[in-house]
């Protein structure tokens, strides 16, 4: 490589914020991030509209997470993780009902201990609550309600904190993934600073004796600080010849471009 510089149980639904708006709710934004200094209390909103027919009722919860190696998240309980802002998080009820067509907002207040140093976070769960249905034939079955859940992530982020930067630490050729029918390549990417970033990762390949070149879709990334994390790549499964694949690390205007070089032999 050249470097140049759902919760499972039985009627409940782990859904995104963007999913959770075809189900007649949505929760908004879907990140939160506080700033300030230790010792300070920290407030913002949770907007919660329903566009369906029927009254909606939630029960929230906070819980610990983080990404694995490949960026799916780990949930953990509360308070368990040296990142954690689990403790600090308070709203002003811990069930919100929210009736037909109507819009609300739910308080949210972090308490930011005096030795606060770090970059938190932690997940913010609104959970469905299934109504209460009144059934006096015994003979009838109790259908299964599905429900939904959806997180909000939490961050607090001191001021003054060492941005860093995104670097790529290694350029793999996977192959042909065995028992299927896709081709990968691996970046392994690692965030120096002191804050989660966000970027894209963008793909061309160049046949070095046609000179066709070929775009591959973007990969959107999100990085806790100062974590290693790999991103996977799928290629058309069709290459045949000598490529050169140069991957783009995009973390927008306040960061550098990175850009990793990989020469790739594709046999039939």
């Amino acid at each position: 490589m050249k470097l140049l510089n759902l919760l499972s149980g039985i009627g409940l639904v782990l859904a995104s914020v963007m999913d959770s708006s075809a189900q007649g709710f949505s929760i908004s934004p879907a990140r939160i991030f506080l700033t300030g200094n230790p010792g300070e209390t920290l407030s913002t909103t949770i907007n919660i509209s329903n566009s369906s027919d029927q009254q909606l009722a939630f029960n929230t919860r906070v819980q610990d997470w983080d990404r694995d190696s490949t960026g799916t998240k780990i949930y953990y309980a509360p308070g368990t993780k040296p990142n954690s802002n689990s403790n600090w998080v308070s709203l002003t009820t811990n069930t919100v009902t929210i009736g037909p067509g109507e819009t609300i907002q739910a308080a949210l207040t972090m308490h930011v201990p005096p030795e606060a140093r770090a970059t938190s976070n932690s997940m913010l769960f609104f959970t469905q609550i299934a109504p209460q249905e009144k059934n006096n034939d015994p003979n009838k079955k109790i259908g299964i309600n599905v429900l939904m859940e959806v997180g909000v992530q939490l961050y607090y982020i001191p001021p003054a904190l060492n941005h860093g930067d995104l670097e790529f630490l290694d350029f793999q050729d996977l192959g042909i993934t065995p028992g299927s029918n896709t081709r990968k390549v691996a970046l392994k990417i690692h965030n120096t600073g002191a804050i989660n970033k966000d970027a894209f990762v963008r793909m061309e390949l160049t046949n070095k004796e046609t000179g066709e070149e070929i775009k591959i879709t973007a990969v959107p990334l999100a990085m806790l600080p100062e974590a290693t994390q790999w991103i996977y790549v799928e290629l058309p499964t069709n290459l045949k010849g000598n490529y050169l694949a140069v991957a783009l690390l995009d973390a927008g205007k306040s960061y550098d471009l990175k850009v990793a070089e990989k020469e790739i032999i594709y046999t039939p």
